[in-house]
């Protein structure tokens, strides 16, 4: 894991998503690039924390290419900074809180649809808040009062030396990586016209093993390749309409 708040590098995904994917599809298409699609899941009703700006040591201020701020639109998003990463220190592509996407060198060098799938699946971080679920979840299950912090890195600090936390947010962490997969797919589908086999499958298919260790965030390559493949068909639809 990465030191907080950075923790996304690259809620479960809702049962009643695909449905809501066929009836958004036409109005998805009038939307243009300027709204959030129909279909995009809404984010967690909860507190929103406050986060400090972290500086990226050694990062460059990126122009965001016309695709990725298609997908930042169709997932309600205005107001993203895109970072380029000096080294591959902390992997291809992470986001941090509250608004800031960084890319490594080797990830702005891959096809095109499967940097829009690792772009897709941070903004699906920043979009679904998934920052202050952790920092929420966190005061949860240390049994703090809803109000003890709006800090989200005084509520991420909590993890610190305590591998039992940590063991105990794991679920959260895969649930939130499957749902920046999923969407960040269908956002890379719609946006780039990119079908699963060309962004995420082919993404997945060039690299390692990771994740599946006790605490892990990600699920192994081969499990996320399993977990998106249902999703094949609505990305295809996506890609047919206009972002």
């Amino acid at each position: 894991m990465d030191a907080m708040p950075v923790r996304y590098s690259s809620s479960a995904a809702r049962g009643c998503a695909v449905l809501c994917l066929v009836c958004g599809f036409a109005s998805g298409a009038l939307a243009g690039g300027l709204h959030k699609a129909p279909w995009f899941p809404g984010p967690p009703n909860i507190d929103r924390f406050s986060w400090t700006a972290e500086a990226c040591e050694g990062c460059d201020a990126l122009t965001p290419r016309s695709e990725w701020m298609a997908m930042a639109a169709l997932a309600g998003l205005d107001d993203i900074s895109y970072l380029r990463a000096p080294d591959e220190s902390k992997g291809p592509a992470w986001s941090y809180a509250p608004n800031v996407v960084v890319l490594a060198p080797s990830a702005l060098k891959l096809p095109d649809c499967q940097l829009a799938f690792l772009v897709g699946h941070e903004l699906v971080h920043i979009a679904q808040r998934h920052f202050d679920e952790d920092a929420h979840d966190l005061l949860v299950l240390s049994g703090k009062s809803a109000n003890w912090t709006l800090s989200g890195e005084t509520a991420m600090g909590l993890l610190d030396g305590d591998f039992s936390l940590a063991l105990r947010m794991s679920p959260t962490w895969l649930q939130q990586e499957r749902e920046a997969d999923w969407v960040g797919s269908l956002l890379a589908a719609q946006a780039c016209k990119c079908s699963l086999e060309k962004s995420a499958l082919s993404y997945f298919s060039g690299n390692g093993q990771s994740g599946a260790g006790l605490a892990s965030s990600h699920d192994t390559e081969s499990e996320r390749v399993n977990f998106l493949k249902p999703f094949t068909d609505s990305a295809r639809k996506l890609s047919s309409l206009m972002p």
